[in-house]
């Protein structure tokens, strides 16, 4: 038994997959390593030509990159949905430019964090990108005290240190609450990614890559739709879908385990969209987050954008309302 398959008696997972599929723990154990064990267990795209779909983004990097390469460093912006790549494209800028990246979360990222970098942007022999996933939740002070390094690339303190040129990319959920709080920083970034919503055909043409890179499967042109329209036009959402198609090979199942619905929606959706329906009026969202039993923050960033693009509910500064497409929603869930 090598690794792999200890682990997974360890955690319980063989003795779970025998009872599901009613096979004997020898035959079972064979599938499993042999039919479904993937090649390798992580890909991301690693250039501009691999990264499906985003295409006004992916012109906008070409062009600052180009300006890196011949003229001076500029600074990156990236702003997008949960799951929307925006890590990976960070990591594609640096393989595009030969650059080592160092990777940070805006809440963790301290002076000492700041420093360590700098350093090791002094005496490597590549040049660096700092990357600074979330960086609307950079302390404040520290997000003022790196104005002038991003900009002129000294320190605050003077002493006439020079600092060699690095690239600075930001990326966040939450842009608007960003240029509330930091709006110096975020002029400094002359190059503002917007990575906007997927269509059905980009996430297919990701699956089908992730497939040809991971598993290398016999997989239908249904599972594939069905999946599309159903994971939130989401590239991490429609990849653990698919991972979990792989293991049951029930695409019913894997939804219901998701508790999707219809196009996407989850039975919280439908929740939050029939207290809006029942109720006619506007309704806030720390009313909207306890009807879903989730956070106010997850709320904002993993239910209501998706709401929002698909039309189902419209947003004021009083409130949100239901729309007339979520009520046909709701009916058609109802006589199904």
């Amino acid at each position: 038994m090598n690794f792999w398959d200890e682990l997974w008696d360890l955690l319980g997972i063989t003795t779970v997959m025998e009872s599901l599929k009613g096979k004997p723990k020898e035959q079972r154990q064979e599938s499993t390593s042999q039919s479904n064990k993937p090649l390798k267990f992580i890909y991301r795209p690693q250039t501009l030509n691999e990264y499906i779909g985003q295409e006004r983004a992916k012109d906008l990097v070409r062009l600052n990159l180009e300006k890196i390469r011949t003229i001076k460093p500029i600074h990156f912006l990236i702003s997008g949905n949960k799951g929307h790549g925006k890590s990976t494209l960070a990591n594609i800028i640096a393989n595009e430019l030969g650059f080592g990246i160092t990777w940070h979360i805006g809440g963790a990222f301290s002076k000492l964090s700041l420093r360590d970098f700098l350093v090791k942007n002094q005496d490597a022999k590549l040049p660096q990108i700092l990357f600074i996933d979330e960086i609307h939740n950079l302390e404040k002070t520290l997000a003022e005290y790196m104005y002038p390094i991003i900009e002129d690339f000294i320190l605050p303190e003077g002493k006439n240190l020079k600092l060699r040129p690095f690239i600075f990319i930001g990326a966040t959920t939450e842009k608007n609450v960003l240029i509330k709080k930091f709006s110096p920083l975020v002029d400094r970034c002359q190059a503002d990614i917007v990575l906007e919503t997927y269509t059905p055909q980009d996430i297919k043409h990701i699956l089908k890559q992730y497939n040809d890179k991971i598993y290398q499967k016999n997989v239908t042109e249904e599972v594939y739709d069905v999946l599309a329209i159903n994971t939130r036009y989401t590239p991490r959402i429609a990849i653990a879908f698919f991972d979990d198609c792989i293991v049951c090979e029930d695409l019913k199942r894997v939804l219901n385990a998701h508790r999707v619905i219809k196009n996407g929606l989850t039975d919280i959706d439908i929740k939050i969209l029939t207290t809006l329906a029942e109720s006619g009026k506007l309704i806030g969202e720390d009313t909207l987050a306890i009807m879903g039993n989730t956070t106010v923050e997850d709320y904002r960033l993993l239910i209501e954008p998706y709401l929002l693009t698909e039309g189902y509910l419209t947003r004021t500064t009083h409130g949100r309302v239901i729309t007339e497409k979520g009520k046909k929603l709701l009916g058609e869930i109802k006589n199904e």
